[in-house]
């Protein structure tokens, strides 16, 4: 191919190197050559042998395999990853988690091996269709009726319009509300438990909401994968998510203006202090990634605005329970109404 590009669709190519590379780095593409990705950037593959400046490299392209990986430091296994200098992998949180580490890297230019994600900030795993379960939903449309639609919904009487679509937003966004009175609730479920975290299946969640407070810091809120939704699935007083339940879900207490992560394998739950503070009318996008890892302990890695938290280690046996996709809104205070606006949800599994 000369000074051009050799490309199948699965890969991999090969392309001049911009400088030289060594084997097992990640690479971005500048001035139609392969060179080194840096802290902050988003690499588009990996080397798979080391070349001189200027000469031919081979490339892996980034779609959700299993990569060799080099390290800029001790890394430990389940870590989630990020680009760093030279195109080598840490675990400092710098720009958007790449991967998760699947063997530990026990010092700077150590290799590993790591679940890579794309470079669209997703884990192309899940790129073919029939490989998935997938529930996505941009609420160009919303049918609440349990025996016709995809959601069943729990709610205080009271409310006005407590789950429609916003007829002012465009693309469709659902709102979730509650009325006045203190504690007043509503959850929004799909119709039926679809999701479960298992030994051997990833799961891929990610949800873009807005919250605009009625009242400073009142407002209460949940969503993600749970396997309950009835009433009280976010407790009285700011007490945060029901104790038990199996699942994975981000939520917000009154009193606080927090965005925190917790998983649950029935009364064992772990929660983080704060991924991030939430500012009212503000648009986010959660996500998180739940990887089985060895089988027995799965890591799951939350994710705001495309920055990973701290992964939470979660016991898989004893999750016997399916998950619905959930969404619930709860006051905090008198005579104020509160609402979470949902602009899209998107989850899938392994099928």
């Amino acid at each position: 191919m000369g000074q051009g590009l050799a490309y199948t669709n699965d890969g991999p190519f090969t392309i001049l190197s911009g400088e030289a590379l060594e084997e097992a780095r990640l690479v971005l593409l500048s001035g139609g050559t392969a060179i080194y990705a840096d802290g902050g950037e988003e690499p588009i593959g990996i080397t798979t042998q080391a070349v001189a400046s200027g000469k031919p490299v081979t490339i892996r392209p980034l779609k959700g395999n299993i990569e060799r990986v080099t390290g800029s430091k001790a890394i430990t296994l389940g870590s989630a990853i990020y680009v760093t200098t030279d195109g080598k992998v840490s675990d400092a949180a710098v720009g958007k988690q790449i991967g998760v580490l699947f063997t530990t890297i026990s010092a700077n230019g150590g290799k590993g091996s790591a679940q890579m994600w794309g470079p669209r900030g997703g884990n192309d795993v899940f790129s073919q269709a029939n490989s998935i379960i997938h529930f996505r939903d941009d609420f160009t449309e919303y049918n609440p009726t349990a025996t016709v639609g995809r959601y069943v919904v729990t709610e205080d009487a009271g409310a006005t319009a407590p789950d429609a679509l916003d007829p002012a937003l465009p693309g469709g966004v659902l709102n979730v509300g509650s009325d006045g009175d203190d504690n007043d609730e509503c959850y929004v479920a799909s119709v039926v438990p679809i999701f479960k975290f298992q030994t051997n299946k990833k799961v891929l969640f990610e949800a873009k909401v807005k919250l605009t407070e009625a009242n400073t810091d009142d407002a209460n809120y949940i969503l993600g994968l749970c396997s309950v939704y009835a009433a009280n699935t976010l407790v009285d007083n700011g007490a945060g998510p029901v104790t038990t339940f199996d699942g994975a879900v981000f939520y917000k207490v009154d009193g606080d203006m927090s965005i925190r992560f917790e998983t649950s394998n029935a009364a064992a739950q772990t929660a983080a202090d704060v991924l991030a503070t939430s500012v009212s009318g503000t648009w986010y996008t959660l996500g998180f990634l739940y990887d089985y890892n060895d089988g027995v302990t799965a890591i799951v890695t939350p994710f705001v605005d495309g920055v990973a938290g701290t992964p939470q280690e979660l016991t898989i046996s004893g999750l016997d329970a399916l998950l619905y996709v959930l969404f619930g809104v709860k006051t905090g205070g008198d005579t104020y109404e509160e609402g979470l606006k949902v602009d899209y949800v998107d989850v899938k599994m392994e099928r």
